[in-house]
């Protein structure tokens, strides 16, 4: 009976810090906007990166209200995993208004086209290779 409490209770404490975790993570994700805003600071880097995300005909990128007129590639890596909260927010969203936008935080690696070099079927100048989808949430309405 002590061995399963014991069991219990370390679950319970990982379970907490992993959502701790992923909230430290939205706490210092920064805004997709500021990331194209310098580019070559974060080129080739690994980021936690805040934005808009949006499905396309043939793919999905992010995107932000500070800056609307610049999209970012969004692939996805071989081993990508998304928090299931997240995925099934995003899912359900997607379903209600297929083009529609929800915020999200990923971790991934963020890529800048050189010369003659382009991303996805909009031919983007940026691009996120996506290891993890953190977390997702309805966008807010203004006032």
């Amino acid at each position: 009976m002590k061995m399963l409490l014991l069991i219990a209770f370390c679950l319970l404490a990982l379970s907490g810090s992993a959502a701790l975790s992923q909230d430290t993570a939205s706490a210092r994700a920064v805004g997709i906007c500021s990331v194209t805003s310098n580019p070559t600071v974060y080129d080739g880097k690994e980021i936690v990166v805040r934005g808009l995300w949006r499905m396309v005909i043939h793919g999905s990128i992010l995107w932000g209200e500070a800056c609307p007129k610049i999209d970012v590639n969004l692939t996805e890596t071989s081993g990508y995993k998304a928090n299931k909260k997240a995925s099934s927010l995003v899912r359900s969203l997607a379903k209600k208004d297929q083009f529609g936008s929800v915020e999200v935080v990923f971790r991934g690696t963020f890529r800048v086209a050189h010369e003659r070099q382009c991303f996805g079927e909009m031919c983007e100048k940026y691009q996120l290779e996506a290891a993890e989808l953190l977390s997702a949430e309805p966008i807010r309405p203004k006032n």
